[in-house]
């Protein structure tokens, strides 16, 4: 079969970065909708740690309990002890955020965390009269060093007809978020931080019938499949329309070629896609998109078949990023009255 599906650095530990500008972070993104079940106890072939990585964010959906339970039962401490424990001495969680059914951490490697502060998270719901949260997005910011982060989970609105409402979904969680430092100033939160980081079970469908898409993933024909994926053709709109409104955001953001089968919709613990009498079209819900910038450079994106617990199928993604750590003290000695320092070092 084909080889390990992450990219391997020469160096597999994480190297130490030094205190200049242009140093490359090993980024590890993971997203998965877990359908209301527990992760498995054996996460390593999802959360890789050879090669290791300076930060691990890991998004969830449904981990644990399904949306109708997690807006009663919502502790995921069980959870983040889980990867905590995987990951091990040499990981810090820098910061947890759970809404409903919808969880985001970051873990940093001891390496980095003094470059780590300003570290901030919010919520912004998106589900019914956009006050529950059982669709929405939880988000994650900070600077390291002098480049700044910023990391949402989102889960958007279902159902193959609701890709216009799913964009929607998108602009309420920029321009609404709490995190914005200033509502008056741009169009949205993608716009305050350097490199951003967009994913999750974004619930995009392909708009084509289960017969065609069936005989399609036979045939190995996975192009024929993308090009009738509902994001990536309002991705590729030019960002510099804005008011081409179909679109929203969604110009904004870049997406490694996808070379992975649908991660949606299979019959858990199997690797047959849904023979429920609802016969779901198959369909690349779960992505990992970022900012598009020159600071970004994706490595590696793809699924893992093998864990198999879910309706879904775990995705991840690796990049090397570029951050600025030049005389980046000053910032913090300016802003030291007003940021939450990483209080993990």
């Amino acid at each position: 079969g084909p080889g390990p599906p992450w990219h391997h650095w020469q160096q597999r530990e994480v190297p130490t970065l030094q205190v200049a500008d242009g140093q490359l972070v090993r980024v590890f993104c993971g997203i998965w909708n877990l359908h209301g079940k527990r992760a498995p106890a054996d996460i390593g072939s999802w959360l890789v740690t050879q090669p290791s990585h300076h930060l691990y964010i890991i998004g969830t959906c449904e981990c644990e309990h399904s949306i109708e339970k997690s807006l009663i039962w919502a502790d995921k401490s069980r959870w983040e002890a889980q990867v905590r424990s995987h990951l091990g001495e040499e990981y810090r969680m820098i910061q947890a955020h759970n809404m409903g059914a919808i969880h985001l951490m970051v873990f940093a490697h001891r390496h980095v965390w003094r470059y780590i502060w300003d570290i901030r998270s919010a919520q912004v719901a998106t589900g019914f009269a956009n006050t529950f949260g059982n669709k929405g997005g939880t988000q994650i910011g900070f600077s390291f060093g002098r480049t700044s982060f910023l990391f949402i989970n989102a889960h958007l609105a279902a159902q193959q007809n609701k890709m216009g409402e799913r964009t929607k979904n998108l602009t309420r969680i920029m321009v609404e978020s709490p995190l914005r430092r200033d509502k008056a100033q741009g169009p949205g939160l993608h716009e305050e931080y350097d490199r951003v980081f967009f994913m999750g079970d974004l619930n995009t469908r392909l708009n084509a019938t289960r017969a065609d898409v069936d005989g399609w993933l036979a045939n190995g024909s996975l192009d024929q499949c993308l090009r009738r994926d509902q994001l990536l053709p309002l991705m590729r709109d030019s960002p510099d329309k804005p008011n081409d409104k179909a679109a929203g955001f969604w110009p904004c953001f870049s997406e490694a070629p996808i070379t992975f089968r649908p991660t949606y919709k299979l019959n858990p613990h199997t690797d047959a896609y849904d023979s429920s009498k609802k016969q779901r079209v198959p369909a690349w819900t779960d992505r990992i998109l970022w900012k598009r910038n020159e600071g970004v450079r994706p490595l590696a994106y793809n699924s893992l078949p093998n864990l198999k617990l879910s309706d879904h199928r775990p995705v991840f993604a690796q990049f090397d990023v570029v951050v600025d750590l030049e005389d980046w003290e000053r910032l913090l000695d300016a802003g030291a009255k007003k940021s939450s320092v990483c209080s993990v070092q």
